[in-house]
């Protein structure tokens, strides 16, 4: 085979390769249930009780058990929640309405912090998608769209870093950190994304049967777990890795 030819095989195999890593696997549900909780926007696990934290449209913290029964939750006046996150410590509530992170204390649930963070735009197209990058050591808040911006912040929540991630999905509705990977939803084009989560490429990604989803999880068993806002459900799927 000549050079030209070499080059050709070599350039053809890389392609090939690509569209294998960027093809998009149709998910099926294990199994789905119904909740109680209006509009349930996102969701995270607690590692430590094996239960939920889920937020609402209507500015209220939920904890749930695994098959989503309200345990209890506290409410905020004039607060549209739209990510969740919780450590070893606090329960994180992103109020995109008015661009706050309200901190809670995980075991009481008493709010001990209120934290501002400036965003232009529409009123309720800011920020979807709060976790914590362990890779970067980092807090992570997505801007939904227009453009989906994906800002790093330190232990003080300031900013220190910012990305366009507009070319990977139309919108982004959720986040987590799992396995060693970032991984992000669209509601709009109904994809669960694995991302790098250093140079924040997208490595494999997955479709979804479901209308709205728009919180994303992993239990303690690796289960994949999206809320769906409209039609108040938690649905399982098999880990996606697997």
């Amino acid at each position: 085979m000549n050079l030209k030819r070499k080059i050709l095989a070599v350039g053809f195999i890389l392609v090939a390769i690509n569209c294998m890593a960027q093809k998009t696997t149709k998910l099926k549900p294990t199994k789905w249930i119904t909740t109680e909780i209006p509009e349930p926007s996102d969701i995270c696990f607690d590692p430590k009780t094996e239960n939920f934290f889920v937020v609402s449209d209507d500015g209220i913290l939920f904890e749930t058990d695994k098959e989503g029964k309200i345990i209890r939750y506290v409410k905020e006046n004039d607060a549209d929640f739209e990510a969740v996150f919780t450590d070893e410590t606090n329960v994180y509530a992103v109020n995109e309405r008015h661009r706050k992170i309200y901190v809670y204390d995980r075991t009481s649930l008493q709010k001990n912090k209120t934290i501002t963070i400036p965003f232009g735009g529409g009123r309720n197209r800011a920020y979807e998608a709060f976790t914590f990058n362990k890779a970067e050591n980092a807090f992570i808040l997505v801007v939904e769209k227009d453009p989906i911006t994906l800002f790093e912040l330190d232990a003080n929540f300031l900013i220190t870093n910012q990305f366009d991630l507009s070319k990977i999905a139309r919108d982004i509705a959720a986040s987590t950190f799992y396995n060693g990977f970032l991984w992000l939803l669209s509601d709009e084009d109904r994809v669960v994304l694995k991302l790098n989560p250093t140079s924040y490429e997208v490595i494999e990604k997955w479709k979804l049967p479901v209308i709205n989803p728009e919180g994303l999880a992993f239990d303690k068993d690796g289960n994949l777990v999206i809320t769906c806002d409209d039609m108040q459900r938690i649905y399982y799927f098999n880990n996606p890795e697997k």
